[in-house]
Order: C-alpha cells, then sequence, then structure tokens
C-alpha cells in the first residue's frame, strides 16, 4: 500500500516539474517579429506621422487638376539698360519707383534734383552713375553743363570735377559720357579719367557718341572696367522707332550674349520700356545692370 502510495506521488512530482519546465520555457521564448511599415508610405508619410523634405525621386508633384505645369523659358539673351539725363527732374520717376526692372540711371552731377534722384533709385534697387559732361566737338555749338570736362583742363582740373561729381552723387558705381564726342577721342584725357576711375574702382561706360573713340584703347591699357553702347534707343522720339531700336538691341542680345542700349529721361521712352520690357522677359531675356556687362578689356 505505502508503495502504491509512494508510486503515485512520484508521478505528481515528475508532473508538475514538466509543467513548470514548459512554462518556464513559453516565458523565455522572444516574441514573434512584428512587420513594420516601410519608412516613407504611399502619402509620404513617415513612422510617428512626420512627412520627409525631399519626396523620393520617383514621385514627382503634380499640378493642381485643371492646370498645367509651367513650363521655362530658357534665356535667350541679357540686357543692359541705361538711361541717360536724369537730375533736371522727377517727372518720370514712376519708371524708378513703380517696378522691380534692372535698370541703371545715368544722372547729370550738379543738377537740382541730381542728389534725390540718386537717393530715390538706389532706395528702389535702381543702379547708378554718373552721367558725366565732357567735351564735344564744336562745342560753340552747344550750351555746355556746368563743369564739363574740357581737353584743355589739367590733370588737377580734371580731378577735382570728378571728385566734386561723386561727392554729390551717392551711391554712384561708374560714368558714361554725356556728349563727349572729343574727350573720348584724346587719349591724355581719357588716361587721367580711366585712370581716376580704377583708382577708386569705378567702371567706364562709354556712349559712343563718336566713331574715333579711344576709350577701349585706353581701358586695354589700364585694365580699366569698361563697356560701350551698343544701341541708342530714342535719336528718334517716335515710340514705333524706339520700340524697332529695342527689338534690335534684343536681337544682339540674343546674337553676342550681353547687349548694352542707352536711353534717356523722355515720356515717349519711359512709356516704350514699361510696355516692352515685361514682354522681352516673357520670350526670356533678362534684363541686367550695366555693372554685369563690364569687362576688363
Amino acid at each position: 500500500m505505502n508503495n502504491a502510495k509512494n508510486f503515485v506521488i512520484l508521478l505528481l512530482s515528475i508532473f508538475i516539474i514538466l509543467q513548470s519546465l514548459i512554462l518556464f520555457y513559453l516565458l523565455r521564448r522572444p516574441a514573434p517579429a512584428v512587420r513594420r511599415p516601410s519608412a516613407v508610405t504611399r502619402t509620404g508619410a513617415k513612422p510617428g506621422g512626420r512627412f520627409p523634405s525631399v519626396l523620393p525621386a520617383e514621385v514627382k508633384p503634380m499640378p493642381p487638376a485643371g492646370e498645367e505645369a509651367p513650363v521655362p523659358v530658357p534665356a535667350v539673351g541679357k540686357i543692359a539698360l541705361i538711361i541717360d539725363d536724369w537730375g533736371y527732374s522727377l517727372k518720370n520717376k514712376s519708371i524708378i519707383t513703380d517696378n522691380n526692372y534692372h535698370l541703371t540711371l545715368a544722372i547729370l552731377p550738379f543738377q537740382e534734383y541730381s542728389k534725390k534722384v540718386a537717393e530715390l533709385a538706389h532706395f528702389h534697387g535702381k543702379e547708378v552713375i554718373i552721367h558725366m559732361p565732357m567735351e564735344p566737338l564744336h562745342k560753340e555749338q552747344y550750351g555746355l553743363e556746368a563743369n564739363t570736362l574740357l581737353t584743355t583742363m589739367n590733370a588737377s582740373q580734371i580731378v577735382h570735377v570728378l571728385d566734386k561729381a561723386f561727392s554729390e552723387t551717392p551711391y554712384a558705381k561708374g560714368i558714361n559720357n554725356h556728349m563727349g564726342s572729343k574727350a573720348t577721342g584724346d587719349a591724355r584725357m581719357m588716361r587721367i579719367v580711366l585712370g581716376y576711375l580704377k583708382d577708386h574702382d569705378l567702371f567706364f561706360v562709354d556712349s559712343m557718341t563718336a566713331p574715333k573713340s579711344v576709350a577701349r584703347s585706353v581701358a586695354k591699357t589700364l585694365h580699366e572696367k569698361f563697356a560701350g553702347r551698343d544701341v541708342f534707343l530714342d535719336n528718334s522720339t517716335e515710340p514705333a522707332s524706339i520700340r524697332e531700336q529695342l527689338m534690335k538691341l534684343a536681337h544682339l542680345a540674343r546674337q553676342n550674349g550681353v547687349a548694352v542700349g542707352i536711353g534717356h529721361d523722355r515720356p515717349n521712352t519711359i512709356a516704350v520700356l514699361k510696355e516692352m520690357i515685361p514682354l522681352l522677359q516673357r520670350q526670356g531675356y533678362e534684363f541686367i545692370e550695366v555693372s554685369d556687362a563690364v569687362q576688363n578689356p
């Protein structure tokens, strides 16, 4: 009887031990891996609700329904526009204040509104240069501006006038010549003027009022920053003629990469520029300041 009882106790003990071992195994067994969503879902979301800053390469943003993606217009040429003869008045100031065009204003120094125009232009992001009066051929036929640079002046006189012009015309980055058909043909004069500009890190734009200008060759000798005018826009003040000249300038920009045009502070010129600049921009022309067109010849 005792033997049978002991045998039953042994069997129960073995069963309890086996049950404990099975329970211990189940508790220590690692949990099965749970499949997680990919880092970027079909909607572009990351785990935790965050969105990637850049879409995957294969995902291209689509324009809103019913709209076509804009087609970029390739750049076809750069146009630098200079508007001469500022300083007499503020009648046409809207071309300065009412747009974000890249334009260069050439301001006559020593005029009633010279400083005001320079400050207004700078405030509205337009480039300023000095429209420096220089001696023309047959000067007796013209009414010369105050402090016109004459070929009879010595170096100190020329430098004094240039110092005064820049002191009274703030923000100017260089000069172009007003008249100057005789002065730009005089090598001595141009060495003094361009040497002054080089020493002050300024540039010279030759308005090309005479075919025998030596400004480019002197600038090359001095390694001075230089650009030359390609087209006068408004020798004729008729709007149709101004448009034609502007298209000629655009053609040169397409052909040569960059072209420099000069117009004047006149109502018809301003009106045509307001009309034509947006049209040319839509055709891919880029308007730049003349400082971006100058080179070290």
